[in-house]
């Protein structure tokens, strides 16, 4: 089953454990599994050091035989971040140079992030669009006017509740919500060829395998 690699969140975790990057590999490569992305920790894109980090990142996705490189916009206010989005976006361009992975930056809806959906599609950047992080019209919105270049969708349903319990509501099984299968539906009819990645809680992950069957069933039949 092909999969996205979920490095440690943590940077200073995957700095502390990078060497055994080749043991992951090696692992992979026994069982060949499929790998179609690689979501890379959570460190500061506006960052100098972010190009150290980010190259072994980028090599590693290389070596994987993976498409694309996912990475978080990190949160800073004010002036900072103006001066960080313009960092933020030299070091992503600086990394996709040396790169044949997309350097794709994933949709978060807070204003405050490095990197807005907005900023994203206004720079021409890969991106990642996860459909619980953001709201519906702006998930429409994109898929309408950006999907050319939308290397990756982290497809799952926010159900309906309280903001008190919102951390459960999140990354819900798509058949939770049409919302899901109407935009998968619309990706197809666009013509859209990236990366769908079911992104369930974990004690989800048995029905993100049935739900990902059920969509190559469907998809695959309609071509």
């Amino acid at each position: 089953m092909p999969i996205e690699i979920a490095l440690p969140p943590r940077l200073d975790d995957f700095l502390r454990d990078r060497h055994l990057l080749q043991d992951v590999k090696l692992h992979i490569d026994q069982f060949g599994i499929p790998v179609r992305s690689l979501h890379a920790p959570h460190g500061d894109l506006a960052d100098q050091a972010f190009r150290e980090w980010a190259d072994e990142i980028a090599g590693f996705a290389e070596a994987l035989g993976a498409e694309t490189a996912v990475f978080h916009p990190e949160t800073r206010t004010g002036e900072e971040r103006n001066d960080g989005k313009a960092l933020a976006l030299e070091n992503i361009r600086s990394l996709q140079a040396r790169t044949q992975a997309a350097i794709a930056v994933e949709t978060f809806w807070e204003e405050d992030r490095v990197l807005t959906p907005d900023e994203i599609m206004d720079n021409g950047l890969p991106m990642v669009l996860d459909t619980s992080r953001i709201p519906k019209p702006e998930i429409t919105w994109i898929t309408e006017s950006y999907h050319t270049h939308v290397k990756n969708v982290h497809l799952s349903a926010v159900t309906p509740g309280g903001e008190h319990h919102i951390a459960m509501r999140k990354f819900r099984p798509i058949d939770n919500d049409p919302f899901c299968l109407d935009l998968l539906d619309r990706l197809h009819e666009l013509g859209w060829n990236g990366v769908v990645t079911l992104e369930y809680v974990p004690w989800l992950s048995s029905k993100s395998m049935e739900d990902r069957h059920l969509l190559e069933r469907i998809y695959h039949h309609t071509g």
